[in-house]
């Protein structure tokens, strides 16, 4: 009889599960926001209050101001109306981004192309650092937007952002921060951010799918344009009537966010330290698997993160899909580093732009952690992980 494993969800990173407080309160913002809150009758107007309390709310909690926040789908969306928006507003110059951004970052700064700017990719180090030596022949004209990811999601190097972006500042260059994956972790400062824009999604912090902000910065000089038409909701840069629930959701889930990061720290490092403990934990014990190697900065990194490649115990090395595929089975969810198009699997850019040897480059491995587990929830998760090697090692041979 097979085992009844018992299950683990350790892909954070993905999506979050969202907490029972946050889930009660949207059931109950449901039943009295349904109406239209750009309506003028009691509906309407009880959804607009409830709409606005939730980016006041947000706005504490980040220390913003509520006319920078801006309701979106997503950080996808986020990030297209943030770099497509002031890009379609300037003279074509020069975008950069590094070159372990997010998808979503590539495609609109590609889109930026189509309008005649010029595409360059900032280069990192063995640990997914940004080579910050280049820092001033980069941003020298034509630059005029720099957009970097703040906490990579696939191997967790966090990136100085604060040094960047006082950099974009002094050159009035426009400076947009890619930051899910942080503020998962940690609640921000707004206000002292040395950034223009800058884009988050509810799910990755314990709140639901299908909504994510755009922070705008009110006494920034830059021009951000609507690229979608509409009713001219959200200052008449996100059309489309806002969904009330979802927000006020996303609102409760970052409210309960528990850690906070020191801007002002050279590091760049999250306070979170219960998280950081586990994970750490977890790490020590994951460090005996003969063959794999961690990938990401050991130490300027997202602390709820683990990455690694996986191989057999000489050196092989094995699919991460697969290993990812008989982790499931075994009730632990993880996620696979390596791209994936229409369920075609393709080595991973960002383990390239590591300079990860080709041959590792479907070996990605990601662990990423919440308050959901404790010590005794990952107890078993190393052993599991070594069937999980063991088997797909099998069946790569028998391939």
């Amino acid at each position: 009889m097979q085992k009844n494993y018992k299950k683990v969800y350790l892909d954070a990173c993905s999506s979050a599960p969202i907490e029972d407080k946050t889930l009660d309160y949207m059931n109950e913002v449901q039943k009295v926001a349904w109406g239209n809150p750009s309506s003028l009758h009691s509906e309407g107007i009880k959804a607009a209050e409830i709409l606005e309390r939730s980016r006041l709310s947000i706005s504490n909690d980040l220390n913003a101001q509520p006319s920078e926040i801006i309701f979106t789908s997503g950080a996808t969306e986020s990030v297209h109306i943030g770099l497509i928006g002031v890009g379609i507003s300037l003279t074509p110059g020069r975008i950069v981004i590094s070159s372990v951004e997010h998808p979503a970052v590539i495609s609109a700064a590609n889109n930026l192309v189509n309008y005649g700017w010029e595409l360059f990719y900032w280069p990192v180090d063995n640990l997914g650092r940004l080579k910050m030596d280049l820092l001033d022949k980069i941003l020298e004209p034509p630059t005029k937007i720099v957009s970097v990811v703040w906490g990579q999601p696939e191997i967790g190097t966090l990136q100085p952002i604060k040094i960047i972006g006082d950099a974009c500042k002094d050159r009035g260059i426009v400076f947009h921060t890619d930051a899910t994956q942080v503020l998962s972790q940690s609640k921000i400062d707004w206000n002292n951010l040395p950034c223009d824009l800058l884009s988050a999604s509810s799910h990755k912090l314990r709140g639901p799918k299908g909504v994510g902000i755009l922070l705008r910065k009110q006494d920034s000089t830059i021009d951000l344009k609507s690229i979608l038409g509409g009713g001219g909701q959200e200052f008449g840069l996100r059309s489309g009537t806002q969904p009330v629930t979802l927000i006020a959701g996303m609102a409760k889930a970052l409210h309960n966010i528990q850690g906070s990061f020191d801007i002002n720290s050279s590091l760049d490092l999250i306070d979170n330290q219960a998280i950081f403990i586990l994970t750490h934990q977890l790490k020590r014990s994951l460090a005996n698997l003969k063959g794999c190697f961690f990938t990401g900065d050991p130490e300027r990194r997202l602390p709820h993160h683990i990455s690694l490649c996986v191989s057999t115990s000489n050196g092989y090395p094995l699919p991460g899909r697969e290993i990812v595929r008989q982790l499931s089975y075994f009730g632990i969810s993880a996620s696979s580093g390596t791209a994936c198009s229409n369920g075609i699997p393709s080595d991973s850019k960002v383990l390239a732009a590591i300079n990860i040897e080709q041959r590792w480059c479907r070996s990605g491995l990601r662990l990423s952690l919440g308050p959901w587990l404790n010590k005794d929830d990952l107890i078993e998760v190393p052993s599991i992980l070594e069937k999980a090697i063991s088997i797909t090692a099998r069946i790569v041979n028998n391939a």
